[in-house]
């Protein structure tokens, strides 16, 4: 069973500011990575949330985007045209009728209970070839997450479908200030090629253990790094 009038509670407007800005900053720092490695033409963002990483690839050339995210996201919200965001549960299993080059979900699959987390894996993998994918980690903070596990768990699920993990980006954009903790810690990327899987090691960055250490930070980002 869905709870998105419980998530729409929390999932507000000023949530979205916030996570729009985080998203952005640290877009502007690991999208040239992705597109120097991988070349896309095409990507869509699964759990998009305002579409901050949709709208810094696309100032990177790639125009051709899609967001994904549940239907309480309200259009004024987006960074992106409306007309680019579809409205899906991410609870339930969705398709889209076509393929991109890259599909992206970070900071999102941790608020889908752990009995959906399969259906969402499948969903995401049926979109690209290629999928950068983060999730929260167990006792991160952030919000109302159901599902909080680590990175090798998630691996799992996607070699399932035939995805290699590659843990490309953790060394490179771990000590880059512009990119936020969660992203630099906990993303990886997956690829349908068949070559055999990297072990995924879980790591827990400074930036979580300052969190934790250092209770008195700004109440905005507390909100939504502490619930």
């Amino acid at each position: 069973m869905t709870d998105l009038r419980d998530a729409a509670g929390y999932f507000d407007t000023t949530y979205f500011e916030w996570q729009g800005d985080s998203a952005e900053r640290s877009a502007r720092a690991v999208v040239p990575l992705v597109i120097d490695r991988l070349h896309p033409s095409s990507v869509v963002d699964v759990g998009c949330g305002s579409g901050g990483w949709l709208k810094v690839f696309r100032e990177h050339g790639v125009v051709d985007v899609l967001g994904i995210d549940a239907p309480y996201v309200e259009p004024d919200a987006l960074r992106i045209d409306p007309d680019l965001f579809l409205p899906r549960d991410l609870h339930e299993p969705f398709r889209v009728e076509r393929v991109f080059d890259l599909a992206i979900s970070l900071e999102a699959a941790h608020y889908v209970p752990e009995e959906s987390a399969d259906a969402l894996v499948a969903s995401i993998a049926a979109l690209a070839p290629a999928v950068l994918f983060g999730a929260a980690v167990p006792y991160q903070g952030g919000g109302p997450g159901r599902n909080r596990q680590w990175p090798g768990w998630w691996a799992e699920r996607f070699e399932r479908h035939g995805f290699r993990a590659a843990d490309w980006l953790r060394p490179l954009v771990w000590e880059d200030e512009r990119v936020d903790w969660w992203y630099a810690q906990n993303t990886i990327l997956y690829l349908r090629d068949g070559g055999a899987p990297e072990p995924v090691r879980a790591l827990v960055h400074p930036g979580l253990l300052r969190e934790v250490a250092q209770p008195t930070e700004a109440p905005r980002r507390r909100r939504f790094l502490r619930r």
